[in-house]
């Protein structure tokens, strides 16, 4: 895995609904290619394009029984509309949910002659542009892409209570993320702060603006967007993984160790960067043997490495017992009921942890 220092291709458009953006996303690491790590930054239609179609097809009349036995429901859906779009050829919708479902069915090209046959009948059909919008960053076809979104702003923005359209905030957010993948970071930046003006509580959106900004050389900047993103979704590897390297520059080893662990513990199958990461701080009973030597001389940096420890071996019952004992002496109560409760899982009925957490309950009121 990469951070977001990377300059290669950040987006792969290849699953996840088109009407949500992903909350951590979370699901995770499905959306980059392999040339850029795994960040997962943009949602279109493929799997969950099936479920949009389903609504379509409640009011289809076209029903085959030896076709639903035989055939994908991907496979179902296109020969359904299929036969709506020859009933109705006229209709921009139908053929629009008809590329869709080709979509859905790994059947690109005919979903493009699909939309543009939709633009013919209804020229601005915000729901076709978007569509031809994301194949052309599927494809990395970024001035392509480009185009549709400007489009797409003027069409939108130009409606009543365009404010509050959520299609209006993604097309800003695709716009933003085209820009990142042109390399035009204040064109990225501009646009994406007109999605979050939209939809302020959009996890992926302020994770392209950290991008965005790190690419710009404002990490102060990228820090706070990643903080955003990691108030949404704690768990969120990528932002994990960045927010790590960030920290590891400044010097806080042991924070961007925990956020490390964390990135390996959500990371998708196949991702070795977070564990690479970890694994250059060292052997965890090498930082439990430093941190039991120093915690009487030396208990802020016997507290570093034993932080450590228990990320590079999150089951190391000694070393989490020892960074809650060592939270304690370093005056922080919160941290401190934090490890007990994590040594309880660990050692279930752990008389020691039992006793601190109820201390420390009582203390707190």
């Amino acid at each position: 895995m990469e951070d977001s220092t990377s300059n290669g291709p950040i987006v792969d458009t290849t699953e996840g609904p088109l009407e949500d953006l992903p909350t951590a996303p979370s699901p995770f690491g499905q959306h980059r290619v392999p040339a850029d790590g795994w960040v997962r930054v943009v949602t279109w239609v493929l799997v969950a394009l099936v479920l949009g179609v389903a609504l379509f097809l409640g009011w289809n009349v076209y029903s085959d029984s030896k076709l639903r036995d035989t055939q994908s429901p991907a496979a179902r859906a296109v020969a359904n509309l299929e036969a709506v779009v020859t009933k109705s050829p006229n209709v921009a919708m139908a053929r629009v949910r008809l590329a869709e479902a080709l979509v859905a069915n790994d059947q690109q090209s005919e979903a493009i002659t699909q939309l543009e046959a939709a633009l013919t009948i209804e020229k601005d059909n915000p729901q076709a542009l978007i569509d031809l919008g994301l194949i052309a960053m599927q494809r990395s076809e970024w001035s392509q892409a480009e185009q549709y979104w400007t489009k797409l702003v003027t069409i939108l923005g130009g409606a009543e209570m365009s404010t509050q359209d959520q299609r209006l905030a993604d097309v800003y957010y695709y716009l933003g993320t085209t820009y990142v993948e042109q390399k035009r970071y204040e064109e990225a930046v501009a646009n994406l702060k007109e999605s979050i003006k939209i939809k302020r509580d959009s996890s992926p959106v302020h994770y392209m603006l950290s991008v965005a900004y790190q690419r710009l050389g404002l990490a102060d900047m990228q820090e706070q967007e990643l903080t955003v993103v990691l108030a949404f979704d704690p768990t969120e590897a990528q932002a994990n993984y960045d927010m790590g390297m960030l920290l590891l520059k400044k010097g806080d080893v042991a924070g961007a160790a925990e956020l490390f662990r964390i990135a390996v513990d959500r990371a998708p199958s196949g991702i070795t960067d977070p564990q690479k990461q970890l694994d250059m701080l060292g052997s965890a009973a090498t930082r439990l043997a430093q941190a039991v030597q120093l915690q009487k001389a030396n208990p802020k940096q016997a507290l570093v490495d034993a932080r450590v420890a228990a990320a590079l071996d999150p089951s190391s019952a000694p070393a989490v017992r020892l960074v809650a004992q060592l939270w304690e002496l370093n005056k922080d109560p919160k941290r401190a009921q934090n490890a007990w409760e994590r040594l309880l899982e660990l050692v279930p009925g752990d008389a020691q942890a039992t006793d601190a957490i109820k201390r420390l309950t009582s203390n707190a009121k």
